[in-house]
């Protein structure tokens, strides 16, 4: 089956030069492709785009070293300007495919608990998932929604969550609602910088990879600025007469 796709959706013959591509669905390969965007272009148009969008996301629920948020952003950026699939399309796969992602974590740390790795023993790596089992024995719900913007603590978090006990009829609900916010908060800020940049694409893409990675930037910044509090307030002496 062959799909005829159209680039530069919106822009005029006279300032812009149309390029048509073709993708193959035999070969998986696109041809007749002019320049890198139409490249770009043609892949998110492929049939195969949200089955790879889907793969990355599920991989990313317990190895956080695939782009899964950043394809994501890509997809819904392209599509909201015509050059990719529908933002609400990416935001029900993505949903799906990273509750599987969070089950497999969650099964992870349920089977396999969290001393089995020496990154775990570490003593900072450690009192972070000491703090975050306490978090979840008392409020799961926050600690799973916030850790889904923080990279470095998302899978830790979700394999805690297994080991710590936590039921999946609880968990399930409360990754359900997890990564629905974490996958609408991302197709939000796509479809903003995409219909933004409409006559640009590329430029709306690059915008919302920035914005993103600006907020877990600070998203990650204030986590160790809380845990260096709660390190400081545990280390500090309380006053009083026993201290004379």
């Amino acid at each position: 089956m062959t799909l005829r796709v159209r680039w530069f959706h919106g822009c005029s013959s006279a300032r812009r030069p149309t390029a048509v591509g073709r993708f193959s669905g035999r070969t998986g390969r696109v041809s007749r492709v002019s320049s890198l965007p139409d490249f770009i272009y043609s892949l998110a148009l492929s049939p195969w785009a949200l089955v790879v969008l889907a793969l990355l996301l599920i991989i990313d629920g317990f190895f956080p070293l695939v782009p899964g948020e950043t394809t994501v952003v890509a997809l819904a950026t392209l599509g909201a300007t015509g050059h990719g699939p529908a933002p609400l399309t990416v935001l029900l796969v993505g949903t799906a495919a990273t509750v599987v992602g969070d089950g497999i974590a969650f099964l992870i740390g349920r089977h396999l608990g969290m001393t089995r790795w020496k990154w775990t023993r570490r003593p900072k790596v450690a009192q972070v998932l000491s703090w975050a089992a306490g978090q979840i024995a008392n409020r799961p719900g926050p600690i799973l929604i916030v850790a889904k913007f923080i990279p470095s603590a998302r899978v830790a978090v979700t394999m805690t969550a297994g080991a710590s006990g936590l039921s999946v009829r609880r968990f399930l609900p409360l990754s359900l609602l997890a990564a629905s916010i974490y996958t609408l908060y991302h197709v939000v800020v796509a479809t903003t910088f995409g219909t933004m940049f409409a006559s640009k694409p590329i430029i709306g893409l690059l915008a919302s990879l920035g914005f993103g990675a600006a907020i877990a930037a600070i998203a990650a910044i204030a986590r160790s600025l809380r845990q260096r509090s709660l390190r400081t307030n545990d280390h500090a002496r309380p006053l009083g007469r026993e201290t004379f």
